[in-house]
């Protein structure tokens, strides 16, 4: 018991030393439609009282490309729980919507109406916020999700440099990566005497940036071939055989280094991509048959000392890997898609080492080797591969395919409640978030990728296979009025538009024009 209250001590004392701005992706799931993600701020502070508030700022809806400023969502006297390693912070309050900040929304909607019952389940774990917000509003049922975690490598583009340094030698090294000029070892001294990074304008075709990272092999002393290496990591450079694992690229959470830009020696990762891709031009100096090809490697750890080539076996904390290891010399710009492959998927991710490298084998090629690399992407899929009612997979089903209908051959039809305990899925993904709505016999699954950014939405209609007979919507009533996102009333309902309708019985509908 003493251990327990420990624990539930020292996770609430590392909440009240936590930042309290969370930066962050945020989704959200309009009567089973998926809006359009943004990128926001999540408030969370800690009372007087040692309860805490938590603010979703300047809370904007933006559905089939028009946009309704809600508003400030503020909950206060929120108890925090330990559950499971994690600060488990829940919460159902009846709130007044406050007006948003932002200058660039003209009109906040929320604070026009009474007081709105909200619903609040979150989550921090490792500094990072994961929360679900219920919030019934002008007919809508509205669902939030929010995860503050980095779900892409920073400087994915290579748009920012640094110049990097080693002695009087300095080389142009991207922001938040790493080659010879920023290593350490023994040899750091030679192998940083040339550089290995620059910048180059020649960017992948329909890139909107204006740069992408030129990697060269060169010749050390004139005899040795070094090969143009690029990390995410720090490049280590230990041993005279080309092939000795004392050469490498390394990665460590502990490792208090700094580059000339002040970033560390690593990159977090704190998810699970289903593949990397990236853009890449490899041009060999002069063909080498024997060693043609240049490389990719990406290692997603648990945070602990890893490094490549390996000098013993890691498998305990590698989490997820993708590579490359035959990326041709055509002398054209060409996207790579590599999938990751999960050994321990069940360990909490941290870090990600990513190498390229201007060949496969160590030491070999030629030195004149260049390697062109351009936006660097983590992808995180949001397709299901099954959808089973009662552990049978729907018949029909395809990834790709997202209406169907499904037939009840016997008894009464359940209720929307027991349709919604009938139905289980699988996903493609190695992580996914779901958003369930089951209403007049229809279910609707809202499936969205790790990082919130995509999403697919499969739709179940269920049938009534006893009697023959479909329950019909009564479409006679017309509304007294009808208003747009903006909050506006209009006088007509333009083709593909989201409105908010009004009844005389004070009953209002969200409804998209047909």
């Amino acid at each position: 018991m003493k251990k327990l209250f420990t624990s539930m001590a020292l996770l609430i004392g590392s909440l009240a030393a936590m930042a309290t701005d969370y930066q962050g992706t945020l989704a959200v799931v309009v009567d089973g439609s998926v809006a359009e993600p943004l990128r926001t701020t999540i408030a969370l502070n800690k009372q007087d009282n040692g309860k805490y508030s938590l603010a979703l700022k300047n809370f904007v809806l933006v559905t089939e490309g028009e946009s309704m400023g809600v508003g400030t969502i503020t909950l206060k006297d929120i108890e925090a729980a330990e559950k499971d390693g994690q600060m488990l912070l829940e919460t159902k309050q009846d709130i007044i919507i406050e007006n948003g900040d932002d200058p660039n929304v003209p009109m906040w909607v929320g604070p026009l109406f009474e007081e709105i019952p909200v619903e609040l389940a979150a989550t921090i774990k490792d500094e990072i916020l994961n929360a679900d917000i219920v919030i019934p509003f002008m007919g809508m049922n509205i669902k939030v999700l929010f995860d503050s975690r980095s779900f892409q490598l920073p400087n994915a583009g290579f748009e920012d440099f640094h110049t990097a340094k080693a002695g009087e030698a300095t080389s142009d090294e991207p922001n938040n990566w790493h080659s010879f000029m920023s290593s350490t070892g023994e040899l750091a001294g030679f192998v940083s005497s040339i550089p290995h990074t620059f910048i180059s304008e020649d960017v992948r075709p329909g890139s909107d940036g204006k740069k992408s990272v030129l990697i060269k092999s060169g010749m050390v002393l004139g005899l040795i071939v070094a090969n143009g290496t690029l990390t995410t990591g720090q490049l280590k450079a230990g041993g005279l055989d080309a092939a000795s694992t004392d050469n490498n690229a390394f990665i460590d959470l502990s490792n208090e280094a700094k580059d000339e830009n002040g970033d560390p020696f690593y990159t977090k990762l704190q998810a699970q991509p289903d593949s990397i891709s990236l853009w890449v031009k490899f041009k060999q100096g002069q063909p080498v048959p024997e060693a043609p090809y240049a490389t990719m490697s990406a290692v997603i750890t648990d945070g602990s000392y890893y490094q490549e080539p390996a000098d013993k076996d890691y498998s305990d904390i590698i989490v997820g890997r993708a590579g490359n290891n035959q990326i041709e010399s055509t002398g054209e710009w060409q996207r790579l898609t590599v999938p990751f492959a999960y050994s321990n998927a069940q360990k909490n991710p941290q870090a990600i080492l990513v190498t390229l490298s201007t060949n496969a084998q160590p030491g070999a090629g030629t030195g004149e080797d260049e390697l062109y690399v351009d936006d660097v992407e983590l992808i995180y899929n949001s397709q299901l591969s099954a959808i089973k009612v009662n552990g049978a997979s729907i018949p029909g089903f395809a990834a790709d395919k997202y209406e169907y209908e499904y037939t009840i051959e016997s008894g009464a039809m359940p209720t929307d409640e027991e349709l919604l305990g009938m139905i289980t899925i699988e996903g493609t993904a190695n992580e996914i978030r779901t958003v369930y709505d089951v209403r007049d016999h229809t279910a609707t699954i809202n499936v969205l990728a790790a990082d919130l950014l995509s999403s697919h939405t499969y739709v179940v209609k269920f049938k009534d296979g006893t009697s023959g007979i479909e329950d019909t919507v009564n479409q006679t009533d017309k509304p007294t009025a009808v208003y747009n996102l903006s909050g506006q009333k209009v006088a007509t309902m333009k083709k593909g538009g989201v409105y908010i309708t009004k009844y005389a019985d004070g009953k209002t509908v969200k409804v998209i024009k047909k």
